[in-house]
């Protein structure tokens, strides 16, 4: 029964694996394709401000993943949709780019999703007019132009994406995209969709082997040699000399004796 019990439940714990890890890799194969890229499209973005920033968040170890899956890529391109502007493409430390930013009107992305692509704007007030994102010395990548391309190689910290127009000018409309490459993501996919098949496999051949397992059947009664008859379970020396007491009767009224015997409490 304890191994039955064993194998049923190892086989439904590396079935739930099996399954999370095929998920995963076919989500993964899904999103970013055979060249290892998530992009969000071409997408139309405005806003009346004077800059559209993006949540200031926090990358923790991206050397290390690096070091595992090559260099993470983030791409950025933009063409403006309003009449005598060019766009500003740029990408800083977040407290630099809230200081450049303070007191002036601005809407901070805080939630973006890519695929279906969407924007949840917080807006921020002021009224001060910035100098030109050009002229700041604390963008570790930017861009600028009529079909402004940025391409950076994420790193660890705390950045905002920063988009404007070149003379700090509102509002600010542009026709986007925006591309994530991650090295061998199609690949990783791959294993943990192969992976996770095998495991499904295993686990289904655990669960049957548990469910036809049988429990071990009880020993037979064997032949007492002193008393000439079955031993039963439980009778002890005083149900053999109980019976040896019984009279002239015959084996099968002895043998009756004897278990009725065997059965009353001592």
């Amino acid at each position: 029964m304890a191994r039955r019990v064993v194998l049923i439940v190892l086989g439904v714990l590396l079935l739930v694996i099996g399954a999370l890890a095929a998920i995963a890799g076919g989500a993964l194969m899904a999103l970013f394709g055979s060249n290892n890229t998530l992009s969000s499209g071409v997408q139309q973005v405005s806003t009346p401000t004077r800059a559209l920033v993006s949540p200031a968040d926090s990358i923790q170890g991206a050397s290390g993943a690096q070091t595992v899956v090559g260099r993470v890529r983030l791409r950025i391109t933009a063409t403006p949709t309003g009449a005598g502007h060019l766009l500003f493409l740029g990408i800083g430390p977040a407290s630099a780019v809230d200081r450049y930013l303070s007191g002036v009107s601005h809407d901070v992305a805080t939630d973006v999703s890519v695929t279906p692509f969407h924007l949840t704007l917080a807006r921020q007030g002021g009224t001060a007019t910035p100098s030109s994102p050009e002229s700041q010395s604390f963008w570790v990548a930017k861009a600028s132009g009529n079909h402004p391309t940025l391409t950076w190689t994420v790193t660890s910290g705390a950045y905002r994406v920063v988009v404007m127009n070149t003379d700090a000018a509102a509002p600010v409309a542009f026709a986007g995209g925006l591309d994530l490459t991650i090295p061998h993501s199609f690949a990783i996919g791959i294993g943990l969709l192969i992976g996770g098949i095998v495991l499904i496999v295993i686990a289904i051949a655990l669960i049957v082997l548990g469910a036809r397992a049988r429990p071990r059947p009880q020993s037979r009664p064997a032949p007492d040699p002193a008393a000439g008859t079955l031993a039963r379970p439980g009778c002890t020396g005083r149900c053999r000399a109980q019976e040896l007491d019984i009279g002239d009767g015959t084996h099968e009224t002895r043998l009756s004796a004897l278990e009725l015997r065997c059965r009353e409490p001592h």
